[in-house]
């Protein structure tokens, strides 16, 4: 999305206000278009950076006591399920201390929420002009909102020389891209976080059960309806009972975008169909993808394979909270689609002789293995424009991140003494920047590579800015492989950063970027009928309740009751 398309969407919402607006939604920028000039500019700055950065040179501690005193407050995300060690709170901890210590920097928690809530909250800050000053946003029409009405601090000037050198190669290894879509007519008005790379959604099976039925690994539609027919009727966990089913499928949601465990999105993809997108034809016209005419194909053999069994026949029913995933963890199932990290560990638990695989399968006609991209930034940072120093605030995120990352010594025993371990869960909800996650673009690929040489030859070799976390995942893994360390934590690690990590570099991965990813100003009146009208389509299509003609007027309905709408605010927000 070039800036001047971000330019338009908030000239489309000058006439809402902050208030009407709120933040219900997550709201996602969009991708592939080329940075304007600034944003080049700060791109070509950060890759220069990046050339001697990320290697974890947090400042030393204690190097900034000649400086005053400052406070800033925070908001952040909750975790009400993590049980913190004793003495250990989110607004009182030994990191907070650490950084006031150590940096002169008083961190006071203003107020954190969880997940939609924060939302809500956040909201009511906006509304009556109290926002912390350092805040967390994951609604990108709010972020517009809060930059077109000045209230968010213009970082243009500050931050190449207050970051940490960590999340200036950062932004090195997303080229820039997602600093794009915080930049605004040129000048910069957030610290992004990124999307990573590498949570495409690829075909797990049981590795056990292709080896009971002496079958090869599918690579084709083909090939996949073969496993399935095979894993339904030739009683693969050979217990001489018919009791396994077909693929495991989300009935709440079938298809969705990426990064979406138990969909069926892969399936789409291989017929070149991109449900859930906008996308852009040979043409250069924008359409939605759910409503392109080839999607009846697909449909056509959804509909054939649940009826042949080969979707678990009783998905449609398994609405309840982890009822979908039970039918794999428990043993009845053989198949799902998931990202690399989707590997449950109630597998394990309940067989801990269970092997699976990764495959990139069904490949397209040419043999590529088709997905979208994520959005390069879902979430952000932003500084209230009311904040007394933002230079400060800007480099005491770069610090809290460097600390995060576990690249002090002296504050990881410290820390490690409290509880707060490298890979602690309750790491996140210590941390002033909470759920923001400031990554490489391609750290999956990188760590699994690690990953797969240690298992392989017995040594690694570390690249820029590994974490301990990392290290620790490369033992786990190199454990689990070698036999001596046969835990759910290893076996997460083992197949997630080893089996499934490895498929990423593929020459076979073939990604597609959507034309536009977030909503527009109607979306907030009509995109949760739409939603429901299309989820609703595809379960009626595929159970055989609806014939897939019904798809004809669903596309119909779709444009009449709002989807119009929507498509004509996408090509306004897109010059088009």
């Amino acid at each position: 999305m070039k800036n001047k398309a971000v330019n338009r969407l908030i000239a489309l919402g000058t006439t809402l206000t902050i208030l009407l607006c709120g933040c219900g939604g997550t709201e996602k920028p969009a991708v592939g278009s080329a940075p304007d000039r600034e944003t080049q500019t700060a791109a070509s700055q950060s890759a220069a950076a990046g050339e001697n950065a990320a290697t974890g040179e947090t400042p030393v501690a204690g190097e900034n006591t000649n400086e005053d005193m400052i406070t800033f407050t925070f908001s952040k995300s909750s975790y009400p399920s993590v049980t913190l060690p004793e003495g250990q709170t989110p607004d009182d901890n030994v990191v907070l201390d650490y950084i006031r210590d150590n940096y002169q920097v008083d961190m006071k928690l203003a107020w954190q929420a969880e997940g939609s809530e924060y939302n809500n909250k956040l909201s009511l800050n906006i509304a009556s002009g109290n926002l912390p000053d350092i805040f967390y946003c994951n609604d990108y029409r709010t972020f517009l909102q809060l930059a077109q009405n000045g209230l968010l601090a213009d970082l243009t000037d500050i931050y190449e020389e207050n970051i940490s050198d960590t999340i200036k190669g950062i932004d090195a290894s997303y080229g820039g891209r997602n600093l794009e879509p915080v930049t605004i007519d040129g000048r910069l008005m957030a610290i992004p976080a990124g999307n990573l790379d590498g949570q495409q959604d690829v075909l797990w099976l049981r590795k056990d059960w292709l080896d009971n039925l002496g079958l090869e690994v599918p690579k084709t539609m083909e090939d996949l309806e073969k496993v399935l027919t095979a894993f339904v009727e030739e009683d693969p966990d050979g217990n001489g009972v018919d009791d396994t089913t077909g693929l495991t499928v989300d009935a709440t949601k079938p298809v969705a975008r990426y990064n979406h465990a138990f969909g069926l999105e892969p399936i789409f993809y291989a017929f070149g169909v991109y449900p859930n997108y906008w996308m852009e034809d040979e043409n250069g016209e924008i359409y939605y993808g759910s409503t392109d005419e080839r999607m009846k194909e697909v449909l056509t053999l959804l509909q054939d394979w649940y009826k042949k069994g080969l979707i678990d026949r009783q998905f449609a029913t398994r609405i309840g909270s982890g009822e979908t995933e039970a039918v794999f963890t428990s043993g009845q199932s053989g198949a799902y689609f998931g990202a690399v990290h989707a590997n449950y560990t109630d597998a394990f638990t309940n067989n801990p002789d269970i092997e699976l695989v990764a495959v990139a399968a069904p490949l397209d006609g040419s043999g590529k293995y088709n997905y979208v991209l994520p959005e390069p930034t879902s979430s952000m940072l932003c500084i209230s424009s009311k904040c007394a120093d933002p230079a400060r605030a800007v480099k005491i995120i770069g610090i809290g991140n460097d600390l995060y990352r576990g690249f002090d010594e002296k504050a990881n025993e410290i820390f490690n003494a409290a509880g707060i371990a490298s890979s602690s869960n309750g790491r996140r909800a210590v941390f002033p920047q909470g759920s923001v996650t400031y990554d490489y673009f391609d750290i999956i690929e990188k760590l699994g590579k690690a990953v797969k040489e240690n298992i392989e030859t017995g040594s690694y070799t570390e690249y820029e800015g590994m974490t301990q976390y990392d290290k620790d995942q490369v033992v786990l893994a190199t454990q689990y492989a070698d036999g001596s360390d046969k835990t759910e934590l290893s076996f997460k690690s083992y197949y997630y950063r080893y089996v499934g990590s490895n498929l990423l570099s593929g020459s076979e991965m073939n990604p597609h970027e959507a034309a536009y990813y977030y909503t527009t100003d109607s979306s907030a009146s009509l995109q949760a009928e739409l939603d429901t009208l299309e989820q609703e389509m595809y379960l009626s299509i595929i159970i055989g309740e609806k014939s897939v003609d019904y798809f004809d007027g669903f596309v119909t309905q779709w444009k009449n009751i709002g989807g119009d709408t929507l498509l004509e605010e996408v090509k306004q927000v897109l010059g088009r």
